[in-house]
């Protein structure tokens, strides 16, 4: 048995970097990755620059960066983002240091012209700190392919330029004497004898009340040796491996030191990597679960946490690993079903995009919404609820989300809130006890909402989306042409649910658009909406670029597929005629009374429709 050890020693920057350009230190599988930013965004966020300006200060790390000795390389325990911070700033300082070019920029500008001085700022901040330091005026320029730049423009004020190099030069030393890698030292903790499980314990007890690991992060550490679990469904296992290849090489990504680099076909799966690969598999199956991330404890982990009560150590296992799977595989089939149904394909092809921001809203659920949602699909699986009912339930309370999100007013919106079943206003045990409560009656995810809660709802999104406003001319006489509004989610779910339940199946995979039934170029008396909601429809896209603005009798000559015989808020001729007149080459709404009358109705005829559809 090796004996263990522990060393303190102290380097000069200039030695580590050495090291790490040598490849002989490595940052272990169980490390975060750089999380430092490079300059400050957040007080009390460490960044790049601030760091570098403390070495500056102190010339000495004072907090030692700790190392596992293992035979001719050191893995990196902690300090990868001081690490990171060094070799950026030595291979760019003064894209760290922007500040200390503007005097030399100014100077350039003076003598020359601002182009040739934005070309010398460019080649200053790509420029290391090593050329710096060794910076000659004359041989920098002429060796690095710079001749013509420095013939045409720099060798003529050369006398001028020079003392403003010599400054910046000297404002990147320790004291205006030193350089920064021969003089600030770094303190450095070594782990001798410790094999990689013992070190990555290290890791987390060096982290536990310092460096502000997440929850997530700590678990990296603690299950790094939790490995006592089989997984029956082999297909399931290769497929997860293969995620945990693409997490792994997605780690790897802006690291300065060599990473941990993940082998599916020897590295034997621990349970933070079974937690990790299968929430990201699970994200390939459905855009709905997202992939893990290290922001607190990630989606998986709070289910499993939920699911089989008391610490990790205590319960992965065999068994409730294989339960976890299959409950996880028959929820995301369920997920994938509700998908299909939300989401609106067939609004987004083509030219026409205006419902991709309903599909994006629908696909940002937060953890937690995802996290009440999942659980209550769990708990409706154990209590053996029919599918259809859960479908119902879900879509119901996803749909319900939304809209009340969308209300302006904060005070309804507030009051609406009390029935959002998947609403979360505050984390830790809050969340965990609803979710519990979830576990064991599904249904309260849904069941406040009520097919009249549901109607009220509506109608409110929709009387506080219709705009009323005079009919506007331009200064020169000419018509004032509106931009049409961004629809809100509520009129997207509204109207495609509408084409779903209206339109045969033999329509459903066209393109399709969304008309104005009195065209969107009319003028119009008194005060109206043109763009409210019941001014529109959905139509074929090849019918809507043939009607243009004329008469709504023009469908009677185009529509050979007799599809408007389906869309029952398209008015007959008479009715059309009661609100708008073509007698001139504009239109014009002349009964703003019976518009505002077409428009109600034909928006409780939307409505109506998913009521009856969701209940």
């Amino acid at each position: 048995m090796t004996d263990k050890d522990i060393k303190n020693e102290s380097w000069y920057i200039k030695k580590l970097v050495a090291m790490v350009n040598n490849r002989e230190v490595y940052k272990p599988k169980y490390q975060r990755k750089r999380k430092w930013d490079l300059f400050k965004k957040k007080e009390n966020i460490p960044n790049d620059k601030n760091y570098i300006e403390f070495l500056y200060d102190t010339s000495n790390s004072v907090h030692p960066i700790t190392f596992g000795n293992d035979e001719s390389k050191l893995s990196n325990i902690d300090g990868n983002n001081r690490i990171n911070a060094i070799i950026h700033f030595l291979q760019e300082p003064l894209v760290l240091f922007p500040e200390r070019l503007v005097k030399l920029h100014e100077t350039i500008t003076k003598y020359i012209n601002k182009t040739t001085a934005n070309v010398v700022e460019s080649i200053m901040k790509n420029i290391s700190y090593d050329n710096l330091m060794t910076f000659k005026y004359h041989k920098y320029f002429v060796d690095n392919d710079f001749k013509e730049l420095y013939n045409n423009h720099l060798k003529l004020v050369r006398d001028e330029l020079e003392p403003y190099f010599d400054d910046l030069i000297n404002s990147m030393k320790v004291n205006n004497k030193d350089r920064f890698d021969n003089d600030v030292k770094i303190n450095a903790t070594i782990f001798y004898g410790y094999t990689d499980e013992e070190l990555s314990e290290v890791f987390g007890k060096i982290n536990k009340y310092y460096s502000g690991l997440t929850e997530q992060e700590a678990l990296a550490s603690a299950l790094y040796n939790m490995i006592n679990f089989t997984i029956n469904n082999k297909t399931l296992e290769c497929k997860i491996k293969q995620q945990l290849q693409k997490y792994y090489d997605e780690r790897q990504q802006d690291e300065i030191l060599n990473c941990y680099i993940y082998d599916e076909t020897t590295d034997v799966m621990n349970a933070f990597d079974f937690m990790v690969g299968f929430q990201n598999y699970s994200n390939s199956k459905c855009s709905l679960i997202h992939k893990t991330e290290n922001d607190g404890l990630s989606l998986f982990f709070k289910l499993f946490k939920t699911l089989y009560k008391g610490n990790f150590n205590k319960t992965i296992n065999t068994n409730n690993i294989n339960e976890f799977i299959e409950l996880i595989s028959t929820t995301i089939n369920v997920l994938q079903k509700i998908e299909k149904t939300i989401f609106m394909p067939n609004f987004t092809n083509g030219k026409n995009k205006i419902f991709d921001t309903a599909n994006k809203k629908l696909n940002s659920l937060k953890k937690n919404n995802m996290y009440l949602i999942m659980i209550s699909i769990i708990g409706y699986i154990k209590s053996n609820t029919p599918e259809k009912e859960i479908l119902k339930s879900i879509e119901t309370c996803i749909l319900y989300h939304y809209f009340v999100h969308g209300i302006d007013n904060k005070d309804k919106r507030d009051l609406y809130k009390l029935n959002d079943g998947i609403l979360y206003e505050a984390g830790g045990c809050f969340i965990d006890n609803k979710a519990k409560d979830y576990l064991k009656t599904p249904c309260l995810v849904s069941n406040k909402i009520t097919d009249t809660v549901m109607t009220e709802l509506l109608n409110y999104l929709i009387d506080e989306n219709i705009k009323d406003k005079a009919y506007e001319l331009r200064p020169n006489g000419k018509d004032k042409k509106d931009k049409r509004r961004t629809r809100k989610v509520h009129e997207k779910v509204l109207l495609y649910y509408y084409f779903i339940c209206k339109v045969p199946t033999q329509f459903l995979n066209n393109i399709f658009w969304v008309e104005h039934t009195c065209p969107f170029s009319c003028s119009w008396e008194n005060n109206i909406d043109i763009d409210r909601l019941g001014n529109i429809f959905p139509i074929l896209e090849t019918l809507n670029r043939e009607r243009s603005n004329k008469h709504i009798k023009e469908y009677k000559k185009i529509d050979k597929q007799n599809f408007l015989t389906y869309i029952d808020v398209v008015p007959d001729i008479f009715h059309y005629d009661e609100v708008v007149s073509h007698t001139s080459r504009k239109p014009r709404i002349y009964n703003s009374e019976k518009y505002n009358e077409m428009c109600s109705n034909n928006e409780q005829i939307f409505i109506e429709c998913l009521i009856q559809y969701l209940f």
